[in-house]
């Protein structure tokens, strides 16, 4: 019997210590030997390496601080000495890693509290995707993040109906739902409009809790508020004006299963309390009843807003979002923060639509005009490219998108995320092939099952809620949301692109008047990155006092 690969690791380290340790002491791991030697010494020579055989790496175990001489040192900006900055640069070459790989996962060897220094910058890498901090001296610890992830990067970017992409929050969230899932213990979801937290609560946490009741759903948004707690609760006949019968409430139906409450934070304050008490006894009383029922639900709470904040403001009760469990609250990332998974949801919802019933027909008169004859049985394959359409043809109909319409796609800040980008892109698919069967009804020839989307008809369906720039100082603006760059010779590309970029940065800075979270309000849809805005003017070489001179 062939013997089971084993993950392949690839240690940067200027000493030979970890590489050792791995060769010892963790025999189920691979120690990649570029050369022949047990790890690489520098970061520009790790990078050369990773852009030739980044396939054949499946972890890469960074150390942070590196003794060697200046001219082999990468760049970081937040180091304001020769000293610090050999002391930290793993950071630099894990920056370099993220950019260049971002789905490779990498264990750093640190403890995290080592990297307070950078006054929360560093957060950014890790937040990124796939990376792990670690006290290279506990060997435990360190086995425990190299295997949770490989296991994460093992991990699919879909599962059955759910798309997850290759973001690592995405991938880091669905390790907690898969835990939190099991037991009674409530769950919190918090995400913008339109990022599938019904969805994920049904078909993951639901499916996963091994719960063999029903998943029940109450939007608390919808429901007016004199009747929320008969929604919740239940009532008697004559309970309130309409009552004509008994009726359950949510939680009753949603007995030994799940009941999904979305929007909690539009529960009246009055009704609060008695939320409150269903849930610490597992019990309630229907509105205008005498007698308690026993019901034996999970609960997973979701909101479009912060329940923090709400609880700050006074709008929620402390006590209740206590019993609602913070540990488990979980924030689904909107889309506007994965640009990367953008291609992979396009592809996969055009892939979706195409089975749709009233797009299955269009497919097949496609695809019998070109020549083939597609089962009746089984909807036709139908795939979405990005940018040039492929040689060869295959045995569906082939969507491809030229690279100015993807564009613009990528530039939208996808106000109503998941949801808004699988309606566009059906409507998209079914605008495209209509637009064909129109023509073969009128005659024309098909050279093949491949359609090219109308630029402008992307456009037409976008809706124009493109983020625009604030004010911007009248010198440096040339329009909306533009300013005028001047291009100057470089050594590199790169060095033209970090150019352009911090002459940008700099605009904004001043037509924002030194506001980072209305910099990153614009640039990124979210106000609370600042941090981001201000490490990515760090790592351009700009310090922030040189912005506010005059």
């Amino acid at each position: 019997m062939a013997e089971l690969s084993r993950p392949r690791v690839l240690v940067i380290d200027d000493g030979e210590l970890h590489a050792r340790i791995v060769a010892e002491r963790f025999g189920e791991l691979e120690l990649i030997r570029p050369g022949g030697k047990a790890q690489i010494g520098d970061g520009p020579s790790a990078l050369s390496y990773l852009r030739r055989h980044a396939k054949r790496v499946d972890l890469v175990l960074l150390d942070v601080s590196f003794d060697l001489p200046e001219a082999q040192l990468l760049e970081l900006p937040e180091a304001r000495s020769l000293r610090r900055r050999k002391r930290f640069q793993g950071v630099a070459i894990l920056r370099e890693i993220r950019r260049r790989h971002p789905r490779l996962p990498v264990v750093l060897l640190t403890a995290r509290e080592d990297l307070d220094w950078l006054d929360g910058e560093a957060e950014a890498p890790a937040q990124e995707s796939m990376t792990y901090y670690v006290d290279g001296n506990d060997l435990p610890a360190l086995r425990v993040r190299i295997q949770g992830a490989l296991q994460a990067a093992a991990l699919g970017a879909e599962e059955g109906e759910v798309l997850w992409g290759g973001d690592g929050a995405l991938l880091d969230m669905r390790r907690r739902l898969s835990v939190l899932a099991r037991g009674r213990m409530p769950l919190i979801l918090e995400g913008e409009t339109g990022t599938g937290k019904s969805f994920l609560a049904e078909r993951f946490v639901h499916r996963l809790s091994g719960r063999a009741g029903p998943f029940v759903v109450v939007d608390l948004s919808t429901v007016p508020q004199e009747l929320v707690p008969a929604h919740l609760f239940g009532a008697t006949r004559g309970a309130y004006t309409g009552a004509v019968s008994d009726r359950k409430g949510v939680f009753e139906a949603a007995h030994g299963g799940t009941l999904f409450i979305d929007e909690i934070q539009s529960v009246p304050p009055e009704i609060q309390k008695q939320l409150l008490l269903v849930l610490q006894d597992g019990r309630l009383r229907p509105l205008g009843g005498t007698r308690e029922v026993a019901v034996d639900v999970k609960v997973v709470a979701a909101s479009s807003q912060d329940l923090e904040q709400a609880v700050a403001q006074g709008r929620f009760r402390a006590d209740l979002y206590m019993r609602l469990s913070p540990a488990t609250r979980t924030r689904i990332p909107p889309l506007r923060e994965r640009p990367a998974d953008l291609e992979f949801f396009a592809r996969r919802f055009a892939r979706r639509s195409g089975e749709d019933s009233d797009i299955a027909p269009l497919c097949r008169q496609i695809l019998k005009a070109a020549g083939q004859n597609p089962s009746p049985n089984q909807s036709p394959a139908l795939e979405l490219h990005i940018g040039r359409p492929r040689a060869a043809g295959g045995d569906g109909v082939e969507l491809w998108m030229p690279e100015s319409a993807w564009s613009t796609l990528k530039q939208h800040p996808w106000p109503g995320n998941l949801r808004e980008l699988s309606m566009l892109v059906h409507n998209l698919v079914a605008f495209t092939l209509v637009e064909a069967a129109d023509a073969l009804e009128a005659g024309a020839a098909l050279e093949g099952p491949r359609l090219q989307i109308d630029a402008a008809l992307v456009s037409r369906l976008l809706p124009a809620t493109t983020a625009r720039l604030p004010s911007q100082a009248p010198e440096a603006v040339s329009g909306a949301g533009r300013i005028g760059i001047e291009i100057t010779p470089q050594g590199t590309l790169n060095e033209v692109s970090r150019a352009v970029e911090r002459q940008y940065l700099g605009a904004l800075f001043r037509s924002c008047e030194g506001d980072l979270s209305r910099m990153a309000l614009q640039l990124l849809g979210d106000g609370g990155r600042a941090r981001a805005v201000r490490l990515r003017i760090n790592q351009l070489g700009v310090k922030l006092k040189d912005l506010r001179r005059p």
